[in-house]
């Protein structure tokens, strides 16, 4: 069995209200910057997969995030396996 890298990257799908990137996008505001727009956070996840394939990792980290990592009703998620 291989080892692979995984990153994991979860932001709630458009629409959802996103209170922690409100806030910053108005500190961020009241601090000058007025060019910015469209703030949003995420969650980013880093973990190792020990998997026969790049195949099986990818599919393996996809169940780990449906059943703990996203809430898959509000929120979008990527795997990237390396």
């Amino acid at each position: 069995m291989d080892k692979y890298s995984v990153k994991v990257f979860v932001s709630f799908k458009p629409g959802i209200n996103d209170p922690q990137a409100i806030t910053i996008a108005a500190t961020i505001y009241n601090l000058g910057f007025e060019n910015i727009s469209n703030f949003s956070t995420g969650k980013l996840f880093h973990f190792s997969i020990q998997a026969s394939s790049i195949t099986e990792a990818k599919k393996t980290a996809s169940e780990i995030c449906e059943k703990l990592l996203a809430n898959p009703v509000i929120e979008n998620y990527e795997v990237e396996v390396n």
